[in-house]
């Protein structure tokens, strides 16, 4: 509910709509609350809708990819007449961008954006060829992993809600509130019913009742039918007051959002300006009750919205596939949120080593983190300069990698062949990075800092025997083993 809060201010007159974007994609009817109240609050961002997919980079993040670090699919590997290769899920996308400019990481290393890695002459290794064993890493957090609480501090629902909304957070968004209302109502000629803590904490307290308890209108929560009533919201609020402090919740100073709103189109102005406040109140507070154990992994998630903004984002085959894009750090053992930030679009990734880096790099801060965590990511996070900067910070990470990003073995010798039986595996190492292709229904390529090739590992796989189905057991890399193990936080 805290996530939703943030869009309120995005566009003031949608802030009931908003306020239940989490609750399911069914929408409530809001005509009630769609005038503004004021006349500002009508010139908001008519360009969003284009924005949301505006440009080439934005639709390869949709796609997930990335577009400084994924070349064309056909560059995954030089043609070569005597190796036949099985499509991979690289090949099935679209072609896009590829980069020829050398990135550069946070500790200034370099490596060339060319699509081709320091191992191009090596061949592929089998399961028999030995590898070694990566330097180990202490895992030494800066706190204690878990809970940061007493036990006896937090026992109700409404104690661990006030941790993420502190007392002074409510007395900001009753003076913003109150001074938006009373501007706007003034601007009217018409005097504004000043509220206090108590209206608030009703006011959020019916938001939440009406997420969890869904009606087609929003006036039918104060309906005196007598086939249709429901008697909480009248008790809390009246539906005037409720419209009223609905028009005007702010959570920032609207002063402020004027002057911001003056440097629009340049570096300072600041798209989240609006929820600065309570945006910084919940991350520091996410950091502050929880230290993460350690495993971890970076998620994206969706705060549905059907109000008009540039923070908007469109994500095909996701549900909800329309609202505000939020990149999370989370903890692998019981899926707590430690920090994440909010995706403002194209303009907050680097142009040197792309979105994927930067998110990672923004999330994963060793100073209040520690050294020797295990980061699991996906593969638009997956790329040999993430993965290296990642060590030089002492953490360790593993995930899936587009065989056509930057910096992976371009070799063909000794690869997967297209009829390589099941459990077939070949590996590259290339200092602290290892590579791994595996075959399992269909190719799979790893990347890690912190796995050995082959362990001995096995997993009971049908194969075909004589026109039979049998159950065999297959080779399988350590790195595969261990992501699987997590994959359903990812």
């Amino acid at each position: 509910m805290c996530f939703t809060l943030f869009a309120t201010h995005a566009q003031t007159s949608a802030t009931f709509d908003l306020l239940h974007s989490t609750a399911g994609p069914k929408k409530i009817t809001t005509n009630d609350v769609t005038a503004s109240c004021d006349e500002d609050l009508d010139i908001c961002d008519l360009d969003s809708v284009a924005s949301s997919v505006d440009s080439t980079a934005e639709e390869m993040f949709i796609d997930g990819l990335d577009p400084v670090l994924d070349g064309p699919s056909h560059d995954i590997y030089p043609p070569e007449e005597d190796c036949d290769s099985e499509p991979t899920p690289q090949q099935r996308k679209r072609s896009r961008l590829s980069s020829t400019s050398s990135t550069t990481g946070r500790n200034g290393r370099e490596s060339e954006n060319d699509g081709s890695s320091g191992i191009s002459n090596e061949k592929w290794h089998s399961s028999d060829d030995a590898d070694i064993k990566p330097p180990h890493l202490d895992f030494t957090p800066v706190q204690e992993p878990g809970p940061q609480i007493l036990p006896t501090r937090c026992t109700t629902a409404l104690q661990f809600f006030q941790l993420l909304f502190p007392k002074k957070m409510w007395q900001t968004i009753v003076v913003h509130t109150n001074d938006y209302g009373a501007k706007c109502q003034g601007r009217k000629g018409k005097v504004w019913d000043y509220i206090c803590h108590k209206d608030l904490k009703s006011y959020i307290a019916l938001v939440i009742y009406m997420g969890m308890f869904r009606c087609s209108s929003l006036t039918d929560y104060w309906s005196v039918s007598e086939h249709f009533s429901l008697s909480f919201p009248a008790k809390i609020m009246s539906y005037k007051k409720f419209l009223s402090i609905s028009k005007a919740l702010h959570l920032s100073d609207s002063k402020e959002d004027e002057k911001n709103s003056f440097r629009k189109g340049t570096a300072a102005y600041e798209r989240l300006g609006k929820i600065q406040p309570l945006y910084q109140v919940i991350r520091e507070a996410c950091k502050t009750f929880f230290h993460p154990y350690q495993n971890i992994t970076i998620l994206e998630r969706m705060v549905t919205s059907q109000d008009r903004t540039v923070l908007k984002r469109c994500v095909k085959n996701k549900s909800p596939n329309m609202g505000y894009k939020l990149f999370a750090l989370t903890d692998c053992t019981c899926g707590y949120t430690w920090d994440f930030f909010i995706y403002e679009g194209k303009s907050c990734a680097s142009q040197n080593v792309g979105l994927s880096y930067e998110s990672v790099m923004a999330l994963v801060d060793e100073n209040m983190l520690g050294s020797g965590y295990k980061l699991f990511v996906d593969k638009f996070y997956t790329s040999p300069t993430l993965f290296r900067d990642l060590l030089y910070k002492k953490i360790w990470a593993c995930g899936p990698i587009w065989a056509n990003r930057t910096g992976f073995p371009k070799t063909v010798v000794n690869r997967l062949s297209k009829n390589a039986p099941r459990g077939t595996m070949r590996w590259i190492r290339d200092g602290s990075l290892l590579f791994v292709e595996w075959k399992d229904s269909q190719e799979v390529q790893m990347c890690s800092t912190f796995h050995k090739a082959y362990e001995g590992d096995t997993v009971p796989r049908k194969m075909k025997d004589d026109a039979l189905r049998t159950l065999k057991e297959v080779p399988i890399p350590a790195v595969v083993l261990d992501y699987n193990r997590l994959v359903e936080f990812i």
